[in-house]
């Protein structure tokens, strides 16, 4: 029977063995805290290095794009593109419903889109400079209510017409008449 090698105190990648645990095995500690028992070659050939903890960060970290999916500038984002091509996005008529559009360089990328702003100030959102103009990097800036407010739309000014008015009803009753000629005519 070949001799055990003593790796007690040793360090392997984030492992480092606290005892023997019999069958070739070694107990270790993981920097996470883990216990765990590994086998002695798999240590000394490099193929343990973790509890698993490892892998699992390697693969949050091959996972992430940007990291910022909860920002402020990725809400933005995400709602200035609802506007323009859901149309079941409340606004959608005003925007995507009247041809206003996300550049290319915009549309499939944070990004750029994020390269191209910058941070969002606090109280700013993204602002179009030309109201009627698209979502690009030449006609979008980060802008406070106040500025937001001063590109609104004006709401039509409706016209109200009083039934009971006289006016009114002397041109129904014209309108009425008129249209009995024509049909008394066929």
């Amino acid at each position: 029977m070949p001799k055990r090698i003593d790796l007690i105190g040793k360090r392997f990648g984030r492992l480092v063995v606290t005892a023997y645990a019999g069958h070739g095995k070694r107990t270790c500690v993981c920097d996470c805290g883990a216990h765990v028992d590994v086998l002695g070659k798999s240590l000394r050939h490099g193929r343990s290095k973790s509890c698993g903890c490892l892998m699992r960060e390697l693969a949050r970290i091959r996972a992430t794009k940007h990291g910022m999916s909860r920002s402020r500038e990725y809400h933005s984002w995400q709602s200035m593109k609802q506007r323009c091509f859901n149309p079941r996005h409340p606004g959608f008529e005003y925007y995507g419903g009247e041809g206003k559009t996300v550049c290319e360089r915009w549309k499939n990328s944070f990004v750029e889109f994020f390269a191209d702003m910058g941070p969002c100030p606090e109280g700013h959102s993204i602002h179009r400079v030309k109201g009627d103009g698209n979502y690009e990097p030449s006609n979008c800036i980060w802008a406070d209510a106040k500025t937001q407010a001063q590109n609104r739309r004006r709401p039509q000014r409706k016209l109200r017409i009083k039934l009971n008015d006289p006016k009114i009803l002397a041109g129904l009753k014209q309108l009425n008449e008129s249209l009995a000629r024509i049909g008394a005519r066929t």
